[in-house]
């Protein structure tokens, strides 16, 4: 059997949609994270959920909630030229004036990401 050529090799592309966010003023692309950036925002989750002194699980998610939102818009949700869209800090003052708008962004680069856990879930 003979390997393939350079012709035949499939693209590796990450995957991506555009949504269209009025709040933003028009139609956004949400892009799936890269491996570097996937293993980095594990690592953000993870210390962001881990509780501090005095505090419950519950209060921990709250506060990485506003660690990680953020992180994840600025990292997935791009303009045309490919540049984000906002920075984390716009990002947390976009989430408090436009909560849903935040959530459907959040859940489209979390499943473009494959870090859908309800997704793992079903599998």
């Amino acid at each position: 059997m003979a390997t393939i050529t350079r012709e035949q090799l499939a693209p590796v592309a990450l995957p991506s949609e555009a949504l269209d966010v009025p709040a933003i003023g028009g139609q956004v692309l949400v892009r799936g994270m890269s491996l570097p950036q996937v293993l980095a925002f594990t690592a953000a989750r993870r210390a962001a959920n881990a509780p501090a002194d005095g505090e419950t699980e519950a209060q921990a998610a709250d506060r990485a909630s506003g660690t990680l939102v953020p992180l994840l818009l600025h990292t997935c949700v791009v303009l045309d030229d490919g540049l984000p869209v906002y920075s984390q800090a716009e990002w947390a003052a976009f989430a408090v004036r436009h909560p849903q708008a935040t959530l459907e962004l959040w859940q489209a680069a979390i499943r473009l990401s494959g870090q859908d856990p309800e997704a793992e879930k079903k599998t």
